[in-house]
């Protein structure tokens, strides 16, 4: 495992993304988590 770990997460995005591109209503849950996650803070 001698990936950094910038590597890793830029891998992990990338497959996040090409989910949330895939599944449209997906995409709508994890934004609106992501709205309360911001409102929480």
């Amino acid at each position: 495992m001698g990936r950094r770990r910038g590597e890793n997460d830029e891998i992990r995005w990338q497959v996040v993304k090409a989910m949330l591109d895939e599944f449209p209503s997906l995409r709508e849950k994890v934004r609106v988590y992501i709205e309360k996650q911001m409102q929480r803070s």
